[in-house]
């Protein structure tokens, strides 16, 4: 269960497709200390910055988004938080609700489904500008370089060719699609992979599946932690850290009811 975090009065608010959405102030963090190398290296650091921040900005929503009709699909209302750690997509149309609180429950398969959500969207859309970007006649090489294999685009023989704002937002929207998706698969809870671990072992084992999910979400937070360090991801292992820790703190609480 999520409590979003607290509004303040320089959220930015407005509705898409009829969900609610607000973004906390702090949300503008995430691709300034993602996207650090990108605009320290860009021959224009303000573009950098601007094209940075609104394909992260909308590549985000738009994974909310995937999760949010699917909420609405099984009948229940939602609206959309984007803060620090990304996103959330919260059951009930007011702000201030806390996710599963209202409306009517969902069964686990569902729930499996509306945790899946996100990350298809997301890499839909980060397919989409990869068709885009060679419907323009360019191309992409991979880069075994970070986390995940980078993908980096070419404009070269299109009306692009020498425009760095169009070449950074074609670089950080696939990246960013593909990134963010992908470790939102991983089975740290709340992330979709960790809440998709829950509802599977919740399905296997009514009595001890939320115990055994917060166990494997520990397990894995503490190596995504171990790997980020050793590929100096300082930002990433302290989101991970945050995400074991919140784990730990759950497990101890579940651990005092029913059986160990």
């Amino acid at each position: 269960m999520f409590i979003e975090p607290a509004p303040t009065n320089y959220d930015l608010r407005f509705q898409i497709f009829g969900f609610p959405v607000r973004v906390h102030p702090l949300f503008f963090l995430i691709p300034l200390l993602l996207g650090n190398s990108v605009i320290s290296s860009a021959p224009n650091a303000g573009v950098a910055i601007i094209v940075v921040v609104l394909v992260f900005f909308v590549s985000i929503l738009v994974h909310e988004l995937g999760h949010a009709f699917f909420i609405r699909y099984f009948g229940n209302p939602c609206h959309i938080v984007l803060y620090w750690l990304g996103g959330l997509a919260i059951t009930g149309s007011e702000f201030g609700s806390w996710s599963g609180g209202r409306g009517r429950s969902v069964a686990p398969r569902s729930q499996i489904l509306i945790s899946l959500a996100g990350p298809i969207f997301g890499l839909a859309l980060a397919a989409i500008l990869l068709a885009a970007l060679y419907g323009l006649g360019g191309r992409v090489r991979v880069v075994y370089d970070g986390v995940i294999p980078l993908l980096v685009p070419s404009l070269r023989g299109t009306v692009f060719e020498g425009n760095d704002a169009i070449w950074l937002f074609f670089l950080v929207g696939m990246w960013a699609n593909i990134f963010w998706n992908v470790l939102n698969l991983l089975p740290v809870y709340p992330l979709d992979g960790g809440q998709v671990v829950r509802q599977i072992m919740i399905i296997s084992d009514p009595w001890d599946g939320v115990k055994k999910s917060l166990i494997v979400s520990i397990v894995a937070a503490v190596l995504m932690v171990i790997f980020s360090i050793s590929r100096q991801e300082t930002f990433l292992g302290m989101m991970f850290a945050f995400l074991g820790f919140s784990a730990y703190q759950q497990l101890t609480q579940v651990g005092g009811r029913g059986r160990w």
